[in-house]
């Protein structure tokens, strides 16, 4: 692997990851309220249950790294990672960006080998940063993605 040229990353429905935070408050709200009321074993479960809560919404994460040698794709973790070749990235649509008027907000998409991956972008300067550091480094642009 090169030095990495820019990274992104995010949820990939961000909706799910909303629901999965108020999922997330909600019981760490009932542990604070039932910890002196009804015992150590409920508040324990509930603990638990928040804990696998936490986990289960980091690995809906899903990290894209374009490197002087490609494009790393990873979800949640180490498990699961795609390096796409810059050549391939660069001459073959693989990454486009699109605009979302319903949560006005940008998505990138990467569809490679039978997947497609789509990072919600939460900001148009998060967008320019990415992609005035690949038009430095790669001399290409991700372009729009086709409209369907």
């Amino acid at each position: 692997m090169g030095r990495v040229v820019a990274r992104v990353s995010g949820p990939q429905k961000p909706e799910d990851v909303l629901l999965d935070v108020f999922a997330l408050a909600f019981l760490t709200i009932i542990i604070a309220a039932y910890t002196a009321n009804v015992g150590l074993y409920l508040s324990i479960a509930l603990g638990v249950i928040d804990g696998v809560l936490f986990i289960m919404m980091l690995r809906r994460i899903v990290t894209a790294t374009f490197t002087e040698d490609g494009l790393v794709i990873g979800r949640g973790g180490r498990r699961g990672r795609v390096f796409i070749p810059r050549d391939v990235v660069v001459a073959g649509n693989v990454v486009c960006i699109e605009w979302d008027p319903r949560d006005r907000s940008y998505r990138m998409r990467v569809a490679y080998g039978g997947r497609v991956y789509t990072i919600s972008l939460m900001n148009k300067r998060l967008v320019d940063k990415m992609v005035d550091r690949l038009r430095r480094n790669w001399g290409w642009a991700p372009p729009e993605c086709p409209s369907t």
